[in-house]
C-alpha cells in the first residue's frame, strides 16, 4: 500500500505529468463541501475530474500523497461524514418549517421535493473522497521525514510554529520535499504542488513572504490552496 519515494519518483518520471501532493484536509473537503461556506461545492467535480485524469493510461496528472495523510484520513472520515449528515438534517428541517409557513401563508400545500437525506449524499461523497485517497500514490513514512519534521518543530518551521508542534503535518510537507527534490534531480520538468487548505498552518499561497516560499523556489514547486486550484493549473489555466 506504502511505496517507497524512489519508486513514486520512477513511475512519475517514465510518464511525466503534473504532480499534486494531497494534504489530509484537502482530501476530507470533498466531504465538508456542501456544508461550509468556506469550501466550494466544485471541490466535489475537481475531485472527479483529477480521479479521471489519474486513471488515464497516459496520465494527465499524478495524484500523490503519504502514509501520514492515509492514517489521519482514516482517523477522521467517521466524524467529517457525521458533521455533513448533521448539517443536512437541520437544513431539512428548517426547510420544513419555511415549507410550511409558506403553506400557512397562501393557504395551499406546496411541494418538498427531494429530501437530501434520502439522495445518500454523504456516502456519495465518502466513496468520493475514498476514491481520491485510493488512486494517489501513497509514499512510506521515511525516518529522514520524521526526522526532519523533528528538526521543523524545533525551528518553529511552517506548519509548525510556537505553541503549536504540528508535528504530522511536518511530516507530510517533509514527505512532499522528498518527492520534489528526488523528482528534480532526474530531470523532472512539469508542475509540482502542495495542495492543502490548511492556511492556518502553512499561511495563504497567496500572502507575500509565505513561510514556505524558500523551500518551494528550491525544488521549482508551489503551493495551492484547494483541488480546484490545482486543477487549473493541471490543465493550464493558471501559472
Amino acid at each position: 500500500m506504502f511505496i517507497e519515494v524512489d519508486e513514486v519518483c520512477t513511475a512519475i518520471a517514465a510518464k511525466p505529468a503534473p504532480v499534486l501532493f494531497l494534504d489530509t484536509c484537502t482530501i476530507l473537503d470533498v466531504l465538508r463541501a456542501p456544508c461550509r461556506e468556506t469550501i466550494g461545492v466544485e471541490e466535489i467535480s475537481a475531485a472527479m475530474a483529477l480521479i479521471k485524469l489519474n486513471g488515464k493510461p497516459t496520465p494527465g496528472v499524478w495524484l500523490v500523497t503519504n502514509e501520514t495523510v492515509h492514517d489521519e484520513w482514516t482517523a477522521n472520515l467517521d466524524t467529517v461524514k457525521t458533521e455533513l449528515e448533521r448539517e443536512s438534517k437541520k437544513i431539512e428541517r428548517l426547510r420544513s418549517r419555511l415549507v410550511d409557513a409558506v403553506d400557512i401563508v397562501y393557504g395551499r400545500t406546496h411541494e418538498v421535493g427531494h429530501r437530501i437525506e434520502h439522495l445518500k449524499l454523504s456516502e456519495h461523497l465518502e466513496n468520493l473522497s475514498r476514491q481520491l485517497l485510493s488512486v494517489s500514490q501513497k509514499v512510506k513514512i521515511a525516518d529522514l521525514h520524521s526526522l526532519n519534521a523533528m528538526n521543523r518543530v524545533r525551528k518553529y518551521m511552517a506548519p509548525a510554529g510556537r505553541g503549536k508542534q504540528e508535528a504530522k503535518d511536518c511530516e507530510i510537507f517533509e514527505a512532499f520535499l522528498d518527492v520534489g527534490r528526488t523528482l528534480r534531480t532526474r530531470g523532472f520538468a512539469d508542475s509540482i504542488c502542495f495542495v492543502t487548505a490548511n492556511t492556518d498552518d502553512y499561511g495563504k499561497p497567496t500572502e507575500p513572504k509565505n513561510p514556505l516560499e524558500a523551500e518551494l523556489l528550491a525544488i521549482d514547486a508551489r503551493y495551492v490552496g484547494s483541488l480546484t486550484w490545482a486543477l487549473a493549473v493541471v490543465e493550464g489555466r493558471v501559472n
